[in-house]
């Protein structure tokens, strides 16, 4: 008998701040955390705007990416009554930098949150890109599916930081005017934003053994690879589409069951004409029944770290039923037309996807159920 994957706990943060309710204030009233950057000069960028955490305590030391991985962690046993964190592997994704900017490699980062909190093994990290974190949730449930631990801790942690800033402003991929579109006519671009949430993976016998109630169930997942380019999507989004049946197909799930999708969504043309071109190739007649916004319009790219932050979105939307909107959204696409979530939209949530995409053609899905 295959084992069923559960989520008993998680932790959270973005530039709203620690804790769900600070991301449901901000991402679930459809409020932008987009501000001007201080970390670093950004005089000379095409936007000076991002969505980070501002600190309260100016005369403090600034957090890091192991501070926040590590406090979402902490955060996700405290959830899920876990008491024994040596029991767990860890299982992060963070960001790849260079030699010549940090000289801590993402292993090494990882360890240092492992050790920090007293974790087990193995340790693995994750660095590709905006998949990175879908694929370490999609990796720990593995762990546990064959056998190699009861329960994992996986997520990502990413901060803005210079060099992030600076490349994708070479790229002339940052919106000049501020706002982070998904799916609009007018979009101008992608804004990144501060971002980690871990989340506590366990079987069905761990929970059971210990008395625990899941959040939701990790009912299915795909990775997929279409290889169409080093930089853009597939424009038919055959990768997405091929994530998202192989999801549903792994779980037993049809189109018609599915309620809601937390897009990818990134306010580029490319990236969004091919998402939406997959969906209805993956979900065909059923595409115009399914809820779908991009959260990235409130809390900005994550990078690293979004699959972790928005598989979480995901999972409170299914437990409050509600959903979050894409911010700002006023003139929708109309060639691949989706049913947009525009403004916080109540209904129950049995199935929902959370999708994301990198370069290199990389996709995944990961798809939540009731518990």
């Amino acid at each position: 008998m295959t084992a069923e994957i559960y989520i008993s706990g998680f932790g959270v943060f973005s530039a709203f701040g620690f804790g769900p309710e600070a991301l449901v204030d901000g991402a679930f009233s459809g409020t932008p955390a987009f501000r001007p950057v201080t970390r670093f000069d950004v005089s000379r960028c095409r936007t000076v705007q991002a969505a980070t955490y501002q600190e309260t305590d100016d005369a403090g030391p600034a957090l890091g990416t192991v501070d926040v991985a590590s406090a979402c962690a902490v955060q996700a046993m405290d959830m899920a009554g876990w008491s024994g964190p040596a029991a767990l592997p860890l299982v992060l994704a963070t960001k790849l930098r260079a030699p010549s900017v940090a000289p801590e490699s993402p292993a090494e980062l990882t360890e240092r949150v492992a050790d920090r909190l007293g974790l087990g093994r193995p340790r693995r990290t994750f660095v590709n890109a905006c998949c990175a974190a879908a694929n370490a949730i999609i990796h720990g449930a593995q762990l546990i599916r064959s056998g190699v631990s009861s329960a994992a801790l996986a997520g990502g942690a990413f901060l803005v930081d210079r060099q992030a800033f600076s490349l994708f402003d070479a790229a002339l991929a940052l919106a000049a005017d501020g706002r982070l579109r998904p799916f609009d006519q007018d979009r101008q671009g992608v804004l990144l934003g501060d971002g980690a949430a871990m989340l506590l993976l366990e079987s069905g016998e761990s929970l059971r053994a210990r008395g625990a109630r899941p959040l939701a169930r990790l009912a299915g997942w795909a990775m997929t690879d279409d290889a169409y380019h080093v930089a853009q999507p597939h424009p038919e989004g055959a990768g997405v589409a091929a994530a998202v049946t192989r999801a549903l197909h792994r779980s037993g799930v049809g189109p018609d069951e599915l309620t809601y999708v937390n897009a990818h969504g990134t306010g580029t043309a490319l990236n969004d004409a091919a998402e939406a071109a997959g969906l209805h190739t993956a979900l065909g007649p059923h595409t115009e029944k399914v809820f779908v916004s991009g959260t990235k319009s409130t809390t900005g790219h994550a990078l690293e770290a979004s699959g972790a932050l928005e598989a979480v979105i995901t999972l409170l939307a299914m437990r409050s039923s509600v959903l979050p909107p894409t911010a700002a959204l006023r003139r929708p696409d109309t060639r691949h037309p989706l049913r947009h979530v525009s403004v916080p939209e109540k209904t129950e949530v049995p199935y929902a996807l959370s999708l994301n995409s990198s370069v290199g053609g990389v996709n995944s899905a990961i798809l939540l159920a009731q518990a």
